[in-house]
C-alpha cells in the first residue's frame, strides 16, 4: 500500500480553526494535491515526507491560519474602479481639481467627449450635495458619472443628464430618487435605483482590459490575505451577468480565475439568470454561483436606510425619501423575488441597513426560506438591528453578512442619525448569542479591501488608530478567535463549502503565514489592523510572498 506523499510540510504553529471555538492549534501541516494532507506533530508529518517534499520551518514569531474569504467584496466593481477616477476623502476643491486633471488627460489622448467615470465622493467631505454645474465647469461638455463613497448615489454632469433624457418632467425610478431644485430641475444627483438610468449609455470596457485588471486586483488581494470572495454583483448594469458569473466561470474553466469567487446577480437580472440556468452552488474550479442580491433600503451615508423611528437629526440633516428613510423595493416585491429565485434554485441575500429594513428582511425569510443549493439566505450589512430582532437571525437560519470596518467611518454619522439606537449598531455579540453566522466582508470598493482593520474594529468597536475614540456599542465586541472565524470560516459555511475555511485533512490548502502577534488574544488593535501576511497560498501554491521572506 502506497503512503501518500506530502509536497509541502510546514512545521510551526498552525491555527486550524477546528472545533466549535478557539484557534484549534496544531504544530504543523502537510499539503498534497492542493489540499491539506494532514495536521499534527512533526513526527507524524515527517512520515509523509518523500524525496521531493519541501519543508518550511516557521520562525517563532510566525503562525499559519486559513485564507480569508471576503464575504462582501464587489470584485468586478473593484476591478473596473482600477481604471476610474478615485476622489475618496477629497474635499470639494481637491475633487474639482482631480476631475479637471482627468478631463485634461482624456483630451490629450484624443478623447474629447467620452465618459469620465469615477467614485469615492461623499457629502461629508464635500460639505454639501454637489451639482451637475460643478462637473460642467471641471469637464466642459463631457458626460461624467461619479459614484458616491457608498455607491448609493451618483453625481452626473449636465451632458450625462441630457443623454439619459432626465429633465424636470422625468419621473423617479421605482426605488430611486432624482434630486431636484425648487423648480423641479434635476441637480445632478441620482439616488438608489435612479443611478442606473445612465448605465445603458456607458460603454463596456474591453474584455482584455477587464481580465488584466482582475489579475492585478487578485494579486493585490493576495497581499492582504484574501484568497476568495463573495461578489454581490455590480450595480444594475445590463452587462452584470456577462461581467460577473459568466466571465468568472469561463476563466475558472480555463484555469485562469486567480481566486475563489462566489458570484451573485442583482434583482433586475433574475429573469436572465433563470434563462441561463444559473443555480446557487453550481461550481467550476474556483468559481461558484452565489445568490440573488436584493435591496430593501439605502444606506446611512445617503440617509436612505429605512428606520423604525425617524432619524434623530432629521430636522437639521434631512434624510433621503422621508424622515424614516426609504425602501428601495417594496416588501411584497422583495418577497416575490425571493420566492421566484428559490423556485429556480437560487438563494437570496437582502441588503438591509436600517432596523426597519432588517425586520422586513427577517419577516420575508420567516415566510419564504430563501435558501437554495446549500447556500444560506443572508442579510447584507445589518448595521442597525433592534434588540428583539438580533436573536431571530439564528432562529431563522439567516446569516448576518457584516462589514465591521464600516464602524470606523460611520461611528459619528451613526451617533448623529441614530442617537441612543447606535448602541445597537453592528450588534455582533447579539447576533452570535442568537446562534447566527456573521461572515465578515469589507464592501470594497466602498471601503478598502484590507480585511484586517475590520477584524480589529470588531474587537475594539472603534477606529483602532484612535485610542481615545469612544467605542460604539462596546457590549457587542467579540474576541480575536471569533473574529478570525468570521473572516475565514463563516463565509465558507454560509456558502455551503465544507472543504474551506479550516485547515484539516481534505480541506483546500488556502492558507496564510502571518506574524504570530496577529494570532494573540492580547493583540493591540492598532497593530492588528496593519497586519499583512508574509505568504499567501491558494490550492497549495504560493500566490504572494513578502519581500525578503525566504522560508517559503
Amino acid at each position: 500500500m502506497n503512503r501518500p506523499q506530502a509536497e509541502i510540510i510546514i512545521y510551526g504553529r498552525v491555527a486550524t480553526l477546528a472545533g466549535e471555538s478557539g484557534f484549534g492549534w496544531q504544530s504543523g501541516l502537510a499539503i498534497a494535491g492542493g489540499r491539506v494532507l494532514a495536521v499534527g506533530s512533526a513526527t507524524e508529518l515527517e512520515l509523509l515526507a518523500g524525496a521531493g517534499t519541501r519543508r518550511w520551518r516557521l520562525a517563532d514569531d510566525e503562525a499559519v491560519m486559513p485564507g480569508i474569504t471576503d464575504a462582501h467584496l464587489h470584485l468586478m466593481n473593484l476591478t473596473l474602479a482600477e481604471t476610474q477616477l478615485d476622489v475618496t476623502d477629497l474635499d470639494l476643491p481637491a475633487t474639482m481639481a482631480a476631475i479637471a486633471e482627468r478631463d485634461r488627460q482624456l483630451r490629450a489622448a484624443g478623447d474629447v467627449d467620452g465618459w469620465l467615470l469615477g467614485h469615492g465622493w461623499s457629502v461629508h467631505h464635500l460639505g454639501r450635495w454637489p451639482e451637475a454645474a460643478l462637473l460642467d465647469q471641471a469637464a466642459p461638455g463631457r458626460p461624467v458619472a461619479l459614484h458616491a463613497h457608498d455607491h448609493h448615489s451618483r453625481w452626473v454632469s449636465t451632458a450625462a443628464l441630457r443623454m439619459a433624457r432626465i429633465d424636470a418632467f422625468s419621473p423617479d425610478s421605482q426605488g430611486g430618487l432624482i434630486r431636484r431644485d425648487a423648480a423641479a430641475t434635476p441637480t445632478g444627483i441620482l439616488h438608489e435605483t435612479a443611478s442606473a438610468m445612465v448605465d445603458p449609455l456607458i460603454p463596456d470596457p474591453p474584455r482584455e482590459g477587464v481580465t488584466e485588471a482582475l489579475d492585478a486586483v487578485a494579486a493585490r488581494l493576495a497581499t492582504l490575505g484574501i484568497t476568495g470572495c463573495h461578489d454581490p454583483g455590480e450595480l444594475t448594469s445590463e452587462s452584470e451577468i456577462k461581467r460577473g458569473p459568466l466571465l468568472y466561470r469561463e476563466l475558472a474553466e480555463q484555469g485562469r480565475l486567480p481566486l475563489r469567487v462566489h458570484a451573485s446577480v442583482r434583482g433586475p437580472q433574475l429573469a436572465r439568470a433563470m434563462e441561463l440556468g444559473l443555480r446557487s452552488g453550481q461550481r467550476a474550479g474556483r468559481y461558484a454561483m452565489g445568490w440573488l442580491k436584493l435591496f430593501a433600503d439605502g444606506s446611512l451615508g445617503s440617509r436612505s436606510a429605512a428606520l423604525l423611528e425617524p432619524y434623530s437629526d432629521a430636522d437639521t440633516n434631512p434624510p433621503t425619501g422621508g424622515p424614516r428613510g426609504m425602501y428601495v423595493m417594496a416588501p411584497d416585491e422583495l418577497l416575490d423575488h425571493v420566492r421566484r429565485a428559490a423556485a429556480a434554485g437560487i438563494s437570496s441575500q437582502i441588503h438591509a441597513i436600517g432596523d426597519a429594513a432588517v425586520r422586513t428582511a427577517l419577516d420575508i425569510f420567516a415566510t419564504e426560506e430563501g435558501g437554495a443549493g446549500g447556500l444560506m439566505p443572508r442579510i447584507e450589512h445589518a448595521q442597525l438591528v433592534a434588540p428583539a430582532d438580533q436573536l431571530r437571525f439564528g432562529q431563522l437560519g439567516v446569516a448576518a453578512s457584516v462589514q465591521p470596518v464600516h464602524l470606523r467611518s460611520d461611528a459619528e454619522p451613526a451617533r448623529a442619525a441614530w442617537a441612543a439606537r447606535s448602541e445597537h449598531a453592528f450588534p455582533l455579540r447579539g447576533l452570535l448569542d442568537g446562534g447566527a453566522l456573521i461572515p465578515f466582508g469589507t464592501d470594497a470598493p466602498v471601503e478598502p479591501p484590507d480585511p484586517w482593520p475590520g477584524i480589529a474594529v470588531a474587537i475594539a468597536r472603534r477606529d483602532p488608530h484612535r485610542a481615545t475614540a469612544q467605542p460604539v456599542g462596546a457590549g457587542h465586541a467579540i474576541d480575536l478567535a471569533r473574529a478570525l472565524r468570521a473572516a475565514c470560516l463563516d463565509p465558507a459555511l454560509v456558502a455551503g463549502q465544507d472543504d474551506l475555511g479550516r485547515l484539516l485533512p481534505g480541506y483546500v490548502a488556502d492558507l496564510l503565514v502571518v506574524p504570530a502577534v496577529a494570532m494573540s488574544g492580547n493583540s493591540d488593535p492598532a497593530a492588528l489592523a496593519v497586519t499583512h501576511p508574509l505568504v499567501t497560498l491558494i490550492d497549495g501554491h504560493v500566490v504572494h510572498r513578502a519581500a525578503g521572506y525566504d522560508r517559503a
